[in-house]
């Protein structure tokens, strides 16, 4: 016999799906939610409850969102097969193979005793699934949104561990599909979790300017309604709880306090895009515009589609979201509208879920974890075919690499580029919101230079299995041809290596002929320029600390760029001189231009080891605020309780430079938000290099 909570959890449930399902589907999920019960018998949860009111919870959001019965039940026995005995052959029999394989999907691994392991094997089976039914990560989402409001039974370092992996995984999976509603959910209790006193911060900053922004709030909005009613246009105005919006741009460090408190958002909602368009352009010709970005045509990564526009006010900024109610509503369920979602949103999802199919593909299930986290995290820009279809790539992606995010056949024939209309080289750098057209010729084929600039896994891969395709002698030409071009760099041919060259050459990558480097060049598992480079650069003075902190350049002249001052950690790319390989901050505008200019000498880096100790790097950084003595000797006492030591310390134009030393990037992260936390949350930027100064400095 259930408890009174159990039976209140039921009844609760059957009244939310009997509003939108039949009765045969009701029946259906109310029999899952009892196979469940008994599953789940005599089990507690942390808090002490009985275990049934998690699923119960689970399958409660999602009917919250319409879902079919399936999902449903599924969401009620997603547990059954991990915390019972029952198998997924039981549920199979008992409620068929479609329930039976999604709730497998949402089932951890734990076959082995590593840990890391089985957190990384299971997310990539979550993965996989979700390729083949995206319903598979909506009822993993609905998991860990429930999980997340009852942290509170759990110790403060595990909350703090499950707040931080949902934040890395979840909240940015959630975005991919369009659940934006529920990301933002997420996104606000990972804050609260990972770092109350900046929440509460924050908090008490909107509370103690609330009647002011809602006495802006009120003058912008009376302003819209006028504007809609002088022109005829049906639509409602919705004050936005961007509340989340701003609490990560605060985290970011891209707004301080003051500036949080006069910014303020609104939603319109129009009947058509027609309409959209329309009150767009009557808000130009109305108030100062910050920005406009057309996100209706060209939807953004999930599917987003509306018109942004940002407006300045006397005292106040105002961020506008226009759309109709059905790009609304896509924008905050995503995936789970299915066929009823916008074909724009259909295909910005399918783009997005095209880029994990690539993710899942490789045999190591550590490697895919650790390509799903950069996936995730590394800045993207999304561009666009002639015919309107998203493809979402990685900051610094090239034609060649949208090429093979488009087909195999654009890239392995490519010859060229249209970008906006304008030719281009295919090693030329994208920018988010361009239209992008690949010139083919079915004679060409994949050059292994390709591979010095391209930025996806994707393109790489098949580059290389192109590559390894070619018969021997095919490979060996190509290698020789892509060597003698390396050597111009240095105003050298092959033919005008020596003996001892070739010797030093052989030696260095530990093959026998030059057949065997040539070969090794072809299928690209050597990098031209930095043969090159190995031979022939003029500038000898280097660490041997730097060839070991990037992989595959043992023997090559490293050196580190004094424009943007790279730290371990950091994303790089490689610049190839004369003089040695630089290593860049992926987006130093130096490189950006170079790139343009010289593709063939940029080529791309990776540290060996993110966590070396062995090594210092100095970073500068900018406290936007004065500082007077006492707060500079605290301010040195702070860096060296967080274990980075301090080159000097300025007061420049109202804000205090500071040179750190620190072993990698994440020191830097950490102090940041040490010092944001100590003096207030003012902002804190790092800068690419230091500003020259002629004050006095006070160094520690």
């Amino acid at each position: 016999m259930p408890g009174p909570q159990v039976s209140q959890a039921k009844q609760q449930l059957h009244i939310i799906i009997d509003a939108y399902l039949n009765a045969g589907d009701v029946e259906r999920v109310l029999t899952a939610c009892d196979y469940a019960d008994l599953a789940h018998d005599g089990i507690t949860r942390k808090s002490g409850e009985p275990y049934i009111l998690h699923p119960i919870a689970v399958s409660c959001i999602l009917a919250h969102m319409r879902l079919d019965a399936e999902t449903l039940m599924a969401a009620l026995l997603h547990d059954v097969i991990e915390d019972t005995e029952f198998t997924k052959e039981d549920i199979s029999e008992k409620f068929g193979q479609t329930v039976a394989e999604l709730v497998d999907g949402v089932t951890k691994l734990s076959h082995s005793s590593d840990k890391e392991y089985n957190k990384a094997a299971s997310f990539r089976k979550i993965l996989q699934a979700t390729l083949q039914d995206p319903r598979v990560i909506i009822v993993k989402l609905a998991d860990r949104y429930h999980n997340m409001t009852t942290l509170d039974a759990l110790r403060p370092d595990k909350r703090a561990r499950i707040a931080r992996e949902t934040f890395e995984i979840f909240v940015p999976m959630a975005r991919l599909v369009g659940m934006n509603e529920m990301a933002d959910n997420l996104e606000h209790l990972c804050y609260q979790n990972l770092d109350l006193d900046m929440y509460n911060n924050v908090q008490d900053a909107l509370q103690q300017t609330k009647s002011k922004r809602c006495e802006y709030q009120a003058i912008w909005e009376q302003k819209l309604h006028e504007l809609l009613e002088k022109h005829t246009l049906q639509g409602r105005i919705k004050k936005k709880n961007n509340n989340i919006e701003l609490l990560r741009h605060f985290v970011k460090n891209d707004i301080d306090l003051q500036e949080l408190t006069h910014s303020h958002a609104f939603e319109i909602i129009l009947q058509s895009i027609a309409d959209c368009d329309r009150f767009a352009e009557l808000l130009k010709d109305s108030f100062q515009v910050l920005s406009f970005e057309d996100h209706i045509r060209r939807p953004l990564p999930g599917g987003n589609q509306s018109l942004n526009i940002r407006l300045r006010g006397i005292k106040t900024t105002l961020s506008l979201t226009i759309q109709t109610e059905l790009m609304r509503k896509t924008a905050r369920f995503g995936v789970v509208l299915g066929e009823n979602a916008p074909q724009g949103c259909r295909s910005a999802i399918q783009a997005s879920m095209q880029n994990l199919n690539v993710l899942v593909d490789g045999e190591c299930a550590k490697t895919t974890f650790n390509e799903l986290l950069d996936y995730l995290h590394q800045e993207k820009i999304w561009v666009y075919t002639p015919h309107g279809h998203l493809h979402e790539l990685p900051q610094g992606a090239t034609a060649v690499d949208f090429a093979y995010s488009a087909s195999l056949f654009l890239g392995n024939h490519a010859v060229g580029a249209k970008i906006d209309g304008e030719t281009k080289p295919l090693s030329t750098p994208l920018g988010s919101g361009q239209v992008i057209e690949i010139i083919t010729d079915v004679l060409a084929s994949p050059n292994p230079d390709w591979l010095s600039f391209i930025n996806t896994q994707k393109a790489r891969r098949a580059i290389q299995n192109l590559l390894r395709d070619q018969d021997i002698d095919e490979q060996r030409m190509v290698g020789e041809q892509a060597m003698n071009r390396a050597l111009r760099l240095f105003n050298r041919s092959i033919q005008d290596l020596t003996a001892a060259d070739w010797n030093n050459i052989l030696d260095w990558r530990h093959v026998q002929t030059q057949e065997q480097l040539y070969e090794q060049i072809a299928v690209g598992d050597l990098l031209p320029q930095l043969v090159a480079n190995h031979l022939f650069a003029l500038d000898r003075e280097q660490s041997s600390n730097s060839n070991r902190l990037i992989q595959g350049t043992d023997g090559v002249d490293v050196k580190y760029a004094h424009c943007c001052n790279p730290v371990l950690g950091d994303p790089i790319q490689g610049h190839l001189t004369r003089r040695g390989l630089i290593v860049h901050r992926a987006r130093c505008h130096n490189l950006l231009h170079e790139q343009n200019q010289h593709p063939e000498n940029i080529m791309p880096l990776h540290w060996t080891d993110e966590n070396n100790e062995d090594i210092s790097f100095t970073a500068y950084l900018s406290i936007e605020m004065p500082m007077d003595d006492e707060q500079i000797s605290e301010l040195i006492y702070q860096c060296r309780k967080a274990r980075c030591g301090v080159e000097s310390v300025r007061n420049h134009d109202g804000k205090t430079q500071v040179n750190v030393v620190v072993h990698n990037r994440k020191e830097i992260a950490q102090l940041i938000r040490d010092l944001r936390m100590h003096y207030g949350f003012p902002r804190i930027i790092r800068l690419p290099q230091p500003i020259n100064i002629t004050e006095n400095s006070k160094a520690s």
